[in-house]
């Protein structure tokens, strides 16, 4: 999960995480407490805006986060501006950008089109600015397209219809943003969301095959066991199978995996649920095997106690490795057993605890914050209800929704309530959430 500073080629490491910038840049509900009380809040609020923190780029939370504590702060952001039109065009994905190669471009434009969902006109004006001459301006007016109301962006109509270009087909989502509303309004326009719908409508032909859906599924799994069909054709039976009721048929061919060239099956043996749960557990028993961490998610998601040694077993592996996903999944399936009304393990739950404080506190994957702190509630709910109020200003929305819903109403838990209540850079849910509880509160 971690390596050693001296020990490695990274030029940066997240900073310890119960120190005030390491609790920033991992989303902390307290870090974003702090950083309105803290003379250096700023600085560290500033240096998360340069550098994109998020340990998964794709679905780990920190634009709200950010956005609040620039608004709260009243910081300039002028800089993030700046940073915004420093980054040049986007690069083909995996090819190295030094413009962009900390993510500032998204952190950039995320934060200025959630500000200007609070009223910052600054934010608003500088992001419609971006699209009449900036390099990611595709990017920019698809993203507001979704997220603000449709007459900020809708006259932006005429700057896309001078600047869209026939290869724009190859990125642009003509279904989505505010491409069906600026439908047919333009020659230019409708050609390149022509093209993309096109585009799409190929790719989609190419998947499918419509003489696998006249197969059996005994028929298509014996293709998936035939060593001389490619690869790319088996990819396509698996999706076939997806879209029928779990084969256990698929269990015949889990000890030929590597042979028969199926990176895919694992998926679909997960679906077979407690049919799988014995060959599941042959699976998780052997390290190294290409079915060990399917095996290891089939006992979290329907194994018994007999299977906590290896759950347990599972964790250690990760905290062996070097990334910070699939705690939740072992985890969640620990505290189903430990939880469970026939089951007496007090030995397991404190260690199971012990695991979820800490990953609450250290992981940077805070997309899986959430799941620690169910499981945390399902546990040990007296000492982690005490950790809620804080949480109120965690990164992850989910977080914040089970916040709102189970916080103890101290003075700073109804304060921070009453402004999720209001506020126009919260979802739906927390709004709602956070809403009934003073409601509540005050009847």
């Amino acid at each position: 999960m971690a390596c050693a500073e001296d020990d490695c080629d990274h030029d940066w490491h997240y900073d310890a995480p119960r120190s005030f910038r390491g609790r920033m840049q991992r989303g902390l509900g307290y870090g974003a407490y702090r950083a309105r009380l803290d003379p250096t809040g700023a600085q560290i609020v500033n240096e998360c805006l340069r550098r994109d923190y998020r340990w998964d780029w794709q679905v780990d939370d920190r634009i709200v986060y950010l956005a609040r504590l620039v608004r709260d702060l009243r910081l300039d952001i002028t800089p993030l501006v700046e940073q915004m039109r420093a980054c040049g065009p986007r690069k083909p994905y995996g090819e190295p950008d030094p413009t962009d190669d900390d993510n500032q471009f998204d952190v950039a434009v995320g934060v200025l089109t959630a500000l200007a969902r609070t009223g910052n006109g600054h934010a608003r004006d500088a992001v419609r600015d971006y699209v009449t001459d900036g390099a990611r301006w595709l990017d920019v007016t698809q993203q507001i397209g979704h997220e603000w109301p449709d007459a900020w962006w809708e006259d932006l109509w005429v700057i896309a219809a001078r600047r869209i270009q026939p290869d724009d087909a190859h990125t642009v989502f003509a279904d989505s943003g505010p491409w069906p509303t600026w439908s047919g309004r333009d020659p230019c326009i409708d050609a390149v969301l022509d093209a993309a719908k096109h585009r799409i409508e190929q790719l989609y032909a190419g998947r499918c095959t419509p003489d696998l859906e006249q197969l059996t599924t005994g028929e298509l799994v014996a293709v998936l066991g035939t060593a001389a069909v490619h690869r790319q054709h088996k990819v396509a039976v698996l999706a076939q199978l997806r879209r029928r009721e779990p084969a256990p048929e698929l269990l015949d061919l889990a000890d030929r995996i590597e042979e028969l060239n199926l990176p895919f099956l694992g998926s679909a043996l997960r679906r077979l649920g407690p049919m799988a749960i014995t060959s599941a557990r042959t699976w998780a028993a052997q390290p190294g095997h290409p079915l060990a961490w399917t095996g290891q998610q089939i006992l979290a998601d329907h194994g018994d106690r007999t299977d906590i040694p290896a759950l347990l077993t599972a964790l250690q592996q990760l905290d062996a490795g070097a990334g910070w996903c699939g705690y939740d999944t072992i985890t969640q399936g620990l505290t189903r057993i430990a939880t469970a009304s026939n089951v007496s393990a007090s030995a397991v739950k404190d260690q199971l605890i012990g695991v979820l404080r800490r990953l609450l506190h250290t992981s940077p994957h805070s997309f899986e914050r959430a799941s620690y702190l169910s499981s945390l509630l399902a546990l040990d709910p007296d000492r982690t209800e005490r950790l809620l109020p804080h949480c109120l200003l965690d990164s992850e929305p989910q977080v914040r929704l089970l916040a709102a819903r189970y916080t103890p109403m101290t003075d700073d838990a109804q304060q921070w309530l009453a402004g999720l209540g209001q506020d126009p850079l919260e979802e739906d849910a927390v709004r709602e959430a956070a809403g009934q509880r003073i409601h509540a509160a005050t009847r």
